[in-house]
């Protein structure tokens, strides 16, 4: 198939006001056997930074030489990816590609959700957690590759009183990190921002106690997570064992708030993959509620974005959605 030329990059208010078409399709795609279509749209993030714009442009242009008209649309602010997403969705589109960091892909995924149009993801962000666990390369030519070429799998999606996300949903001390991290730390000094912010968190403020119920299961922490994945932020998290493809969420509630068991938990999780002892509760479920014990105001992450307060339901959507997955996931 000739290479056609990209659509410029557009205003989200362009792509808004105009009508994306309906994808044709092709048997033409090389390693894969199913139809893919000629014209693909692509979500980015202008607010990324130079790096992730110049990561933008040369996935645009990769997917152009394998032979793909790629309309651009740049979100603009909060919430729009969401937007843009589900219009993508509603009007038919078989593949949607995201250049973007975790945060991005958050939203898009919440627009796509069950509609039946597939993901596929350039990563450009900090952490890139989703690409990592997906086996999504690293270097742009590869995972446009992937995007066009790669496996097809079904994962799961969790979902925090109607917010879906891919990876996990946190409350109490790791959302107070997100809330506190300093966007011009975190560009500068990117993943190291994290642990500075985690330090101002915790001897910031005394952190409250939290009620996890599943079922008959009772557990209460200073911290909860639900994951989806087995990454948390990097190669690394409290959930190793987390599938994307089992129906379930793998909890773990951190009961301790002590210095020394906040600092042992976080560096276990780092190096050794899942903290132990008495003081941590691991669990999996299918739905479980979380609040705060005392009615304190608590906040609530998801995929590494604030979403809310307590008291939140989590649940999951088995193979909620079609992600394209690197080479050997």
């Amino acid at each position: 198939m000739p290479a056609a030329p990209a659509t410029p990059i557009t205003s989200p208010s362009g792509a808004a006001s105009a009508s994306l078409d309906r994808c044709r399709r092709n048997d033409s795609v090389p390693g894969s056997s199913d139809p893919m279509p000629d014209r693909i749209p692509l979500i980015y993030n202008p607010a990324a930074g130079a790096r992730g714009a110049r990561k933008a442009e040369k996935a645009i242009d990769t997917l152009t030489r394998l032979g793909y008209a790629v309309t651009a649309l740049a979100t603009s602010g909060p919430g729009s990816a969401t937007t843009l997403a589900a219009t993508i969705a509603a009007e038919g589109w078989p593949l949607l590609v995201v250049a973007g960091g975790d945060g991005t892909i958050n939203e898009a995924v919440n627009g796509i959700a069950g509609a039946g149009t597939s993901l596929a993801i350039i990563p450009t962000g900090t952490a890139n957690v989703l690409a990592r666990e997906l086996g999504v390369p690293a270097d742009v030519k590869r995972a446009c590759r992937a995007a066009v070429g790669g496996d097809r799998l079904a994962i799961d999606l969790g979902r925090a009183d109607g917010r879906y996300f891919t990876l996990m949903a946190g409350a109490g001390f790791d959302a107070l990190v997100i809330k506190n991290l300093n966007p011009a730390l975190k560009r500068a000094i990117r993943h190291a921002a994290f642990p500075v912010s985690g330090l101002k968190t915790y001897f910031g403020r005394e952190l409250p106690l939290l009620r996890v119920t599943a079922g008959e299961r009772v557990a209460e922490g200073c911290f909860v997570v639900a994951a989806n994945s087995r990454y948390y932020g990097g190669r690394f998290g409290p959930t190793p064992e987390a599938s994307m493809t089992d129906g379930l969420l793998d909890v773990c509630v951190l009961k301790e708030k002590s210095f020394t068991r906040m600092a042992e938990f976080w560096y276990r999780a780092l190096k050794t993959g899942r903290p132990g002892g008495p003081w941590v509760e691991y669990f999996r479920a299918g739905e479980l509620e979380v609040e705060s014990a005392g009615g304190e105001k608590v906040l609530v992450q998801v995929d590494g974005e604030l979403s809310g307060e307590l008291p939140a339901r989590i649940t999951v959507a088995s193979r909620a959605l079609e992600v394209r997955v690197g080479a050997g996931r």
